[in-house]
């Protein structure tokens, strides 16, 4: 039985993680600063949960002893919750310290929490222009914010230690993009709740992902084999928004290029290339919730 670390396995990706790796029998470590939502039981069959403080090296290399591969979720994802500084401090730390510690130990797979904003969106002060649609991972970042900046230098770190040890370690950044249970799909389909498409949703690129799949988008990432570090986006395969995408694109994004036809609602994010390496593909859409 794989044994895997998932760093943040209380938070709101990490324990749909946690669920999907155990539903297809894998050993799980699950670790954070609090305990499983809705459980004060830190054991329960193939899961173990360890209360550790990933910024501190120590702690993450003891909890990491044992284990085949790791899916490392925890950081601040929010940079309105807390200092911008500290929230850098605090996901670079954990990224280095993952990365560090695998390395040490010989752990040759490991999944990392990026996020769409790598390529600078929702946090950004404006609408940045943008080179073409549909995005995909050889799109330029244009990060402004900290936490973006934290995002893509992260998945630059998975760059350098896939350096450090050529032909040894795989690291998948999985970019996520606007997490939603099944439950907060059919609030948004029951109340029509869609954003301001021009505006704040824009930035965003009209993208959400159903949370359960990009679980299984970050088990697949352990199971498949690649060379090196792969950046991959997950998201749906839809758009959150009610206008057609290739006409928000033309009001919103006048000067950017078509590369390929988005029809109806089609994602103006490629997920192409999760398809294609980790044999994923998203299903849901909150317009049938």
């Amino acid at each position: 039985m794989t044994k895997v670390l998932v760093t943040g396995s209380a938070g709101r990706a990490g324990t749909y993680i946690v669920q999907d790796l155990l539903a297809h029998d894998y050993e799980v470590v699950g670790v954070d600063t609090i305990p499983p939502r809705g459980t004060n039981a830190t054991r329960s069959q193939g899961y173990t949960f360890k209360s550790v403080d990933v910024t501190d090296f120590g702690q993450v290399l003891s909890v990491m002893k044992g284990c085949e591969a790791v899916i490392h979720m925890a950081a601040i994802p929010n940079p309105n919750n807390v200092p911008e500084h500290e929230m850098f401090r605090i996901n670079m730390m954990s990224n280095w310290n993952v990365l560090e510690a695998a390395e040490v130990l010989g752990i040759g797979k490991i999944v990392m929490a990026s996020s769409i904003n790598a390529v600078g969106a929702g946090f950004s002060k404006g609408i940045t222009p943008r080179p073409y649609f549909p995005m995909d991972e050889d799109h330029p970042t244009f990060a402004e914010d900290g936490y973006a900046l934290s995002k893509w230098l992260g998945e630059e770190m998975g760059e350098t230690f896939v350096r450090r040890r050529p032909g040894k370690v795989q690291i998948a950044s999985m970019r996520f993009h606007g997490l939603k249970s099944k439950e907060r799909q059919q609030e948004m389909r029951a109340n029509r709740e869609i954003e301001d498409a021009h505006n704040k949703s824009a930035k965003n690129f009209w993208g959400w992902t159903d949370i359960a799949e990009a679980a299984r988008a970050c088990v697949l990432a352990i199971e498949v084999d690649f060379e090196g570090h792969e950046a991959f986006f997950i998201n749906s395969e839809d758009t959150s928004a009610e206008e057609p995408t290739e006409e928000l694109i033309k009001k919103v994004y006048p000067e950017a290029e078509f590369r390929s036809p988005m029809p109806g609602h089609t994602t103006a994010i490629s997920v192409e290339k999760a398809k294609r390496i980790l044999g994923w593909k998203p299903e849901s859409t909150w317009r049938d919730a």
